[in-house]
């Protein structure tokens, strides 16, 4: 209280609180002269009586109600896109298109459809297979996935066909 400061910047006439009722009650009756003693708004007669019956058939008729349709800007939007889109294109087939020779089977790498095949599943029949390839172009190795020597036909022509290979052999050597 001590840091505040005495004078404040706002002062009070003197005796301006000694007859402040009496002023007050003087401009309230001043006043009240002014107020009108009837409301401005009306409620017609019987209102209260039929407003639940006014409420109820404005509820129970079904109005349809306006429908303002709007031009979609999605449909805009993927026309001018599509547009755009195709006259990107265009452009690109005509300015990137430098090449005078159309391209051939010949020029797919072996590697690329060899791909081509292993990735889609594509079933050829034998017989068709064998009309495409050549018996000349084919080796074991290609039909197989491991290399088979010598000694494993061999083995296998003794114990599947009940051949005596050994008496080949001999038979081979005495010509």
């Amino acid at each position: 209280m001590k840091s505040l400061p005495k004078n404040s910047g706002f002062k009070m006439p003197e005796s301006y609180l000694d007859n402040f009722s009496a002023k007050l009650n003087n401009t309230i009756a001043q006043e009240q002269s002014a107020i009108p003693k009837k409301e401005g708004f009306t409620v017609p007669d019987n209102y209260f009586d039929s407003i639940h019956q006014n409420i109820q058939t404005k509820l129970n008729q079904k109005t349809e109600p306006k429908v303002i349709k709007l031009s979609s800007f999605k449909k805009r939007l993927y026309a001018t896109s599509s547009i755009a889109a195709v006259v990107a294109i265009l452009i690109a087939a005509v300015v990137f298109n430098n090449s005078s020779t159309p391209i051939s089977f010949q020029d797919i790498a072996a590697s690329d459809i060899e791909s081509y095949f292993d990735e889609n599943d594509i079933d050829f029949p034998t017989y068709d297979l064998a009309q495409i390839i050549s018996i000349d172009d084919i080796n074991v190795s290609d039909v197989t996935e491991s290399e088979i020597n010598e000694d494993e036909i061999m083995n296998y022509l003794e114990s599947n066909n009940g051949i005596d290979i050994q008496g080949i052999y001999l038979d081979e050597d005495e010509k």
